[in-house]
C-alpha cells in the first residue's frame, strides 16, 4: 500500500515540477520580451525626437542602448527606411545595405502600415518603429530590432536550473520516502506480524511502538486485544477441561455399573439399585449437556428472546411453587416478601423462569434452614442462611464450573447462565453476603 502511495506521490511531484518549469519558462520569456519591447521603444522614442542626419549617431550598432535581460546587455540593431521602401541606413549592411530596397514585408508593414510606436514580436526577434525626420526634412521610419537568442539562452539556463531543482526534489523525496518507510511502514509491519502471531494463538509478548501518534494507540489496542484473546483462550480451555471432568464422572459410574451387570458381579437383589444409579447418572449427564448447550446459546446472538410484559412477583411465586417440594424435603423455609410496588418488567417469560429456578436452586444447595425472596418493582433479592461467599471468590462466582465441588454435586453453570440471562435483559446482577451471614444475590431490571 505504501509503495503505491509513494509512487503516486512521486509521479505527482514530477508532473508538478514539469508544469511549474514550463509555466515559469513561458512567464519569464514573456516578461523578457515585453521588457525588451519597452526598452526598444524608449530608445527609438529618444532617437526620433529630433531631426537626424543620414547615419545614426555612433554608426553601426547603437551602443548605449542597454537592455536589462537577466543582468545581461543586449545590442539593438537599426534600419532607416524611406516611405518608398528604400533603405537609407542600417547597422547590419550585410542584411540591409543602404540604397537597396527593403524586401522584409514585416518591417515595411511595421514601418508604414500601422500606427506610430507599433511593435512586432516574431519567433526570433522583436522590433519597434518610430517615424523620424531627416536633417533635410525628409521623412523616414526608424526600426529598432533585437534578436531573441539571448532570451533563448536564458530560458535554457532557467530550464536547466529547474531541471536540477526537480532532480534534487526527486532525490529528497526518495530519501523522505525511505525515512517514511522506516517510521510508518516499520510499525505497520510489526502490527501485521503481531496479527499473524495472534492468528496462530501466540498470545505472549507485547508490541512496543513509541511513535506518539495513532499508530502507537493502535499498538496499545492490539496489546489489549491480545490480552483479552489470551484470557478467552484460557477460559475456553478451562471450560472444556472442567466440562470433560464433569461428564467423565457420570460416564464412569454408568460404565462401571453396566459392566458389573453384564458380568453378573452384582447380586440379583442389588440390580434395581444399580439400574437406578445408572438412570440417575444418565439424567445428571443429560442435564449437564443441556446446560452446556443453553450456556453456549446464551453467549451468542442467535438465542431468540420474546420480550413481553412480565409480572415479576407472579413469576417469583410460580418459581417458588416449582421448588417448594424440594425445600420441604430439605426442611428449608422458603419465604416470598413482595414490596407492593408495580413489579412489571419487559422480559422473556421462559428465560425469567429459568433465571429464578437457577437462583433458587443455588440457594437450596447451600441454605441451612431458611431462604428469603424479596421482590419490589424491578428488583429481586434472594438470601439464604448458608455459609455465604468467601471474599476471594466474589469475582469468580459467575464463571462456569465455579465451586463445582459442592455437596450437591451441581455443575456450577447455574449462576453463569443467570448472568447471561440478566445481561440479555439489559439488567445487572451482583452477589454478596448478608450482615447476619449467608449469601445474597441481587438482580435489577431497568
Amino acid at each position: 500500500m505504501f509503495r503505491r502511495i509513494f509512487t503516486g506521490y512521486l509521479t505527482v511531484l514530477i508532473i508538478s515540477f514539469v508544469v511549474l518549469a514550463l509555466a515559469f519558462s513561458f512567464t519569464v520569456r514573456q516578461y523578457l520580451i515585453n521588457d525588451t519591447v519597452r526598452s526598444l521603444y524608449r530608445v527609438a522614442e529618444t532617437l526620433s525626437t529630433g531631426a537626424i542626419d543620414h547615419g545614426v549617431p555612433g554608426s553601426g550598432h547603437m551602443r548605449g542602448a542597454f537592455f536589462n535581460l537577466a543582468n545581461r546587455i543586449a545590442y539593438a540593431e537599426y534600419v532607416l527606411i524611406k516611405p518608398d521602401g528604400t533603405i537609407l541606413d542600417s547597422s547590419d549592411i550585410g542584411a540591409y545595405p543602404p540604397g537597396a530596397e527593403m524586401l522584409n514585408e514585416a518591417f515595411l508593414e511595421l514601418a508604414f502600415g500601422g500606427e506610430e510606436g507599433e511593435s512586432m514580436v516574431e519567433r526570433d526577434r522583436v522590433a519597434v518603429s518610430f517615424p523620424v525626420v531627416m536633417g533635410s526634412g525628409e521623412k523616414a521610419s526608424l526600426i529598432l530590432y533585437s534578436q531573441l537568442d539571448v532570451l533563448t539562452q536564458l530560458n535554457r539556463s532557467i530550464l536547466g536550473i529547474l531541471a536540477f531543482a526537480a532532480g534534487a526534489g526527486i532525490v529528497v523525496s526518495i530519501i523522505a520516502g525511505i525515512f517514511a518507510t522506516r517510521v510508518v511502514v516499520g510499525p505497520l509491519q510489526q502490527l501485521k506480524s503481531r496479527a499473524n502471531e495472534l492468528s496462530r494463538r501466540q498470545f505472549n509478548g507485547k508490541l512496543a511502538i513509541n511513535t506518539g501518534d495513532e499508530v502507537e494507540e493502535l499498538a496499545e489496542t492490539f496489546n489489549e486485544m491480545a490480552g483479552r484473546l489470551a484470557e478467552y483462550d484460557r477460559s475456553q480451555k478451562e471450560f472444556f477441561q472442567k466440562a470433560s471432568h464433569e461428564l467423565k464422572t457420570p460416564l464412569m459410574s454408568i460404565q462401571g455399573y453396566a459392566e458389573a451387570l453384564k458380568d453378573g458381579i452384582i447380586l440379583e437383589e442389588e440390580k434395581n439399585q444399580s439400574l437406578d444409579i445408572i438412570i440417575r447418572e444418565s439424567r445428571r449427564m443429560k442435564a449437564l449437556v443441556d446446560e452446556f448447550i443453553y450456556l453456549s446459546k446464551m453467549e451468542t446472538l442467535n438465542e431468540s428472546y420474546n420480550f413481553v410484559q412480565v409480572n415479576l412477583e407472579e413469576a417469583v411465586k410460580e418459581a417458588v411453587d416449582s421448588v417448594r417440594s424440594l425445600a420441604l424435603e430439605k426442611n428449608i423455609d422458603l419465604t416470598v416478601i413482595a414490596g407492593g410496588d408495580d413489579c412489571k418488567i419487559k422480559g422473556d417469560p421462559e428465560k425469567i423462569h429459568r433465571l429464578l429456578l437457577n437462583l433458587l436452586g443455588n440457594a437450596l444447595n447451600y441454605a441451612r434452614h431458611k431462604i428469603t425472596v424479596f421482590v419490589r418493582g424491578g428488583q429481586l433479592i434472594v438470601s439464604d442462611d448458608g455459609p455465604g461467599f468467601e471474599s476471594k471468590d466474589l469475582e469468580k462466582v459467575f464463571d462456569p464450573f465455579f465451586n463445582n465441588k459442592s455437596k450437591t454435586g451441581g455443575s456450577g453453570l447455574g449462576l453463569a447462565i443467570s448472568k447471561a440471562i440478566v445481561e440479555k435483559h439489559q439488567g445487572a446482577i451482583k452477589v454478596g453476603n448478608n450482615p447476619e451471614g449467608g449469601a445474597r444475590l441481587e438482580v435489577d431490571f431497568y
